[in-house]
């Protein structure tokens, strides 16, 4: 069997989860598990092994391994969601193909006869956006790229998420992914713990997970539900302990309430949040249907 393509992605910790989420949905081609495995901080998957809540430091000092497993199981890639620093390691492990993403928005794709750049900001990229909007937990705009232009979606609140998306795209346009399968793949792409929402039937008492340590993604996740959910009581809970009060105060009150859940693990705070709607959920009128 022929090895994978080893693909890197060099990110925030944020930006980095979303890229791969990305990336793994449309290359699986709608068969989870099938095509694609990683080496990530929320998941490890490589055809033999799998895990949660890995090592991302020990998990790449095994990376022969995890390549052996994932060639031996028929896998076409290894997703790589790599730090900026990753401890023990002097330099980046050997990729096909690199995708780094900065701060900025803008960054390149690099492959073995081929790069790309992108950005969310510029217009001299080869992979760029425009009529960004957001809202109600999509952000949606328009994609430019060497082969296509057309628009897309992506289930993720915060204007800013257009950046990892377009690294996402940059990514699949060299890997040779065309209009139909991006645009399909992105919209099944909901990312675990980062930007993930949750909204029970009747979505008076809502909320969004954000289990990333870093200020910058926290500050961006709560500014997106401030400006992008019209209509809604926002309040930010960092403690586990908080969150079933905080559920029980926005049944109390009439306007509906959105919760941004920050800390980790996500699941851990996703796992309370729909624990406590359980308890204090009630109807406040007659059930459709």
């Amino acid at each position: 069997m022929p090895r994978p393509t080893v693909i890197g992605v060099v990110a925030g910790e944020h930006d980095r989860a979303v890229v791969a989420t990305v990336l793994r949905s449309v290359l699986d081609e709608g068969a989870p598990y099938e095509h694609v495995g990683v080496v990530g901080a929320r998941e490890v998957y490589d055809g033999v092994e799998f895990a949660r809540g890995a090592d991302v430091a020990a998990e790449l000092s095994r990376l022969e391994e995890h390549l052996a497993h994932a060639q031996g199981a028929g896998l076409c890639y290894l997703v790589l969601e790599l730090p900026d620093r990753i401890p023990g390691m002097r330099e980046l492990p050997a990729l096909d193909v690199l995708c780094s993403l900065g701060a900025g928005g803008a960054g390149t794709v690099r492959g073995p006869r081929q790069s790309l750049s992108f950005s969310s900001r510029g217009t001299h990229a080869d992979v760029g956006s425009s009529h960004e909007r957001a809202g109600y937990g999509y952000v949606q705009f328009q994609a430019h790229t060497p082969s296509w232009d057309a628009g897309v979606a992506l289930p993720l609140p915060g204007i800013f998420n257009v950046a990892p998306a377009l690294a996402s795209i940059a990514t699949l346009e060299l890997l040779g992914k065309g209009e139909r399968e991006v645009q399909e793949g992105m919209l099944m792409s909901g990312v675990q713990g980062h930007g993930e929402l949750l909204f029970p039937p009747e979505q008076h008492v809502c909320a969004i997970v954000e289990q990333s340590r870093s200020q910058r993604d926290r500050r961006l996740i709560v500014e997106a539900a401030r400006e992008e959910f019209e209509g809604f009581s926002v309040r930010v809970v960092t403690e586990l302990s908080d969150i079933e009060p905080a559920v029980a105060r926005g049944y109390a009150q009439a306007r509906s309430t959105l919760l941004v859940l920050l800390g980790q693990p996500g699941a851990a705070y996703a796992d309370a949040f729909q624990a406590a709607v359980r308890r204090h959920f009630t109807w406040t009128g007659p059930q459709e249907g």
